[in-house]
């Protein structure tokens, strides 16, 4: 099923945020708790223990845990083979690390923003998962938000209307009427597309954004789209953030909703992806952004 999500193009996704699978990885963790357990110490001392040194550099016990609780989330069984294999991927690592470094290849590494980045993931793991034991997410939140979708993609059917769409984004306003005016005037949209929009990940295919589901796309340009006819594009330029797009619609088909139980992965994600977006939008509201 498609899934409403937040983004400030016309397409949604927390990128990134790749988007991160919090209730995946919390189910995950539940799942191997008992055996977890087992597997790590519950000494806060942990991270300094070692499990081996490589050129006096030490590898801790946290990171042998860490890759060990991965290995398990993965469905591999806790084995003494399975602990020292991870034992001499690590070793292995730092091996690797330490050539690097003597070669003087870790200056080409951005070291500080990757860490950052890193961090910031991080945090956005450890912000979803204590929602999720705040908040469950319980079989009746997933009834009623596929309800919700159901509604929002078929009007209560069990058909949904897809749209293969187009898009150009500009950065202002008055470009974004110069473009309409080049449609207008005869210039084809995946031309114009490849010419001036700032998606760089849809430009050089014309603006083409393949078949994609109301739900998928921000609403205000949803609710454009579904005035569209075949080969339509929306004379006004919608705002968008800082944006300004036109979206052209080259085809619609219908498609069967999935059932609810093969939905519920989307769902959860679906639900979680709400909560970002009302979080997101709040801090942005209290915040001082200077651009």
């Amino acid at each position: 099923m498609a899934l409403k999500q937040f983004a400030l193009v016309v397409l949604i996704g927390i990128s990134a945020v790749s988007t991160v699978s919090a209730q995946t990885k919390s189910n995950a963790k539940t799942e191997i708790k008992s055996e977890a357990q087992s597997a790590t110490k519950s000494d806060p001392k942990a991270d300094f223990e070692f499990i081996a040194t490589v050129n006096g550099v030490p590898i801790t016990q946290g990171l042998f845990n860490l890759n060990l609780q991965a290995a398990l989330a993965q469905g591999q069984k806790d084995t003494p083979q399975l602990r020292e294999s991870i034992k001499n991927e690590l070793i292995n690592r730092q091996l690797i690390a330490q050539d690097v470094v003597k070669q003087g290849l870790d200056k080409e590494v951005d070291l500080q923003d990757q860490i950052t980045q890193l961090r910031q993931n991080l945090y956005l793991q450890v912000l979803i998962e204590d929602h999720l034991k705040k908040n469950p997410i319980t079989n009746e939140k997933l009834k009623e938000e596929y309800e919700k979708q159901k509604q929002y993609l078929g009007g209560g059917s069990d058909q949904a209307t897809q749209y293969k769409i187009s898009q150009i984004i500009l950065k202002s306003e008055s470009e974004a009427i110069a473009t309409v005016g080049r449609l207008q005037n005869g210039d084809s949209f995946a031309k114009v597309a490849k010419e001036v929009s700032l998606d760089t990940a849809t430009k050089q295919q014309g603006g083409s954004l393949g078949w994609v589901s109301p739900a998928q796309l921000a609403s205000p340009i949803a609710d454009v789209v579904g005035t569209l006819g075949k080969g339509g594009y929306n004379k006004t330029p919608i705002k968008l953030s800082n944006a300004w797009v036109i979206i052209q619609v080259e085809d619609t088909r219908s498609s069967k909703i999935p059932s609810f139980d093969a939905s519920k992965n989307q769902l959860r994600q679906a639900i979680i992806q709400q909560y970002l977006a009302e979080t997101i939008k709040r801090l942005r509201e209290m915040a001082r952004v200077v651009q």
